[in-house]
């Protein structure tokens, strides 16, 4: 019997970081899964996309791609507040979706995207592509190595001094807020090396009113306590005028620092602290859509099941809910 041929779609072809074309190209790489047809409100980048890839059907409207073009699944690359109504859409229509990170804004457009996907029997999961990062994928083996013992504190982010850009992603009521581009990255990262249950969300932001231009807000903390009182700190920030490691750990046998290309990793042994300089592995970004594929063509384990990008988005909004209680703790739907 011949193999199966998976028909793809995309949905969102805009030329910013080329990422309609990342998807495609990643998913081709997989046998039998075949760039079938695009769709974007803007037809110079369809003729991108058609460019691109020769032969896919071309649509500006979403409901007659999925009316005419037989799609087996459909990738979703457009603004946050758009995630949540066009994944419906498309499980509705019977069409499986990997849908951009961050899944979608609030808890209650992620419950229901996955109550749908349940009940059409629909593929769902989330483009949390650098969950094969190689930095990340040495920091993932030292902690199940147990290296450092167990880990009670995490602390990462990105601060730095400038103003964000004007377009849809500092706008708040498209993107969410500013934590919600690379700390969705992070929180889902935290996640991965704290795997415990979140007992609360704290959060807090800042923003700067010398900055009008732009409605997001300019600094954002997100702290999570979990069960066994292991906290972790994420923060985010335009206006924090210090640098500060990407990431610390700190575990009870020593801590391991994010520096440059490596990775720090401080033992404590027989009374000395022994240090030692761990390199990065090679990204591969590959690793996600070789997964999705493996999942849908021999059933393995699906890496970004849709109740893990669901997680990532409980702890982001409740820390915004938080945020406007006065930093009150609050416990997440998806703990």
């Amino acid at each position: 019997m011949a193999a199966k041929t998976w028909r793809i779609g995309t949905i969102g072809y805009g030329g910013v970081f080329h990422m309609g074309k990342i998807h495609l190209e990643s998913l081709q790489k997989n046998a039998g899964f075949i760039p079938a047809a695009v769709c974007d409100a803007d037809a110079s980048r369809v003729a991108a996309a058609q460019n691109d890839f020769p032969g896919m059907e071309a649509y500006t409207d979403v409901a007659e791609m999925l009316k005419k073009a037989r799609l087996d699944l459909v990738t979703i690359i457009t603004p946050h507040n758009s995630h949540a109504d066009l994944t419906v859409q498309c499980l509705k229509a019977g069409v499986g979706v990997v849908v951009e990170k961050p899944m979608a804004i609030t808890t209650a457009e992620v419950s229901t995207m996955i109550a749908t996907a349940k009940s059409k029997k629909r593929f769902l999961s989330t483009f949390h592509n650098r969950r094969w990062d190689g930095d990340y994928d040495v920091l993932k083996r030292l902690v199940a190595e147990n290296v450092i013992g167990r880990i009670f504190r995490v602390e990462c982010g990105f601060t730095g001094y400038s103003k964000q850009g004007t377009w849809w992603r500092s706008n708040t009521a498209i993107s969410g807020g500013n934590v919600y581009d690379w700390g969705a990255h992070f929180t889902d990262w935290i996640l991965g090396i704290l795997p415990g249950k979140i007992d609360s969300v704290t959060g807090y932001t800042v923003k700067n009113p010398a900055w009008k231009d732009y409605t997001n807000e300019d600094h954002s903390e997100v702290h999570l306590r979990f069960e066994g009182g292991a906290w972790s700190t994420l923060t985010i920030s335009n206006i924090a005028a210090v640098h500060k490691p990407q990431w610390i750990i700190c575990g009870e046998n020593g801590s391991i620092v994010h520096s440059g290309d490596k990775w720090i990793v401080k033992e404590f042994h027989r009374g000395r602290i022994v240090t030692t300089e761990v390199p990065f592995e090679k990204s591969n970004w590959d690793g996600y859509y070789a997964n999705v594929a493996a999942h849908l063509t021999k059933g393995e384990a699906l890496s970004v099941t849709p109740e893990s990008a669901a997680r990532v988005i409980s702890v982001l909004d409740t820390a915004y809910a938080s945020a406007k209680q006065g930093g009150k703790p609050l416990a997440p739907k998806f703990r």
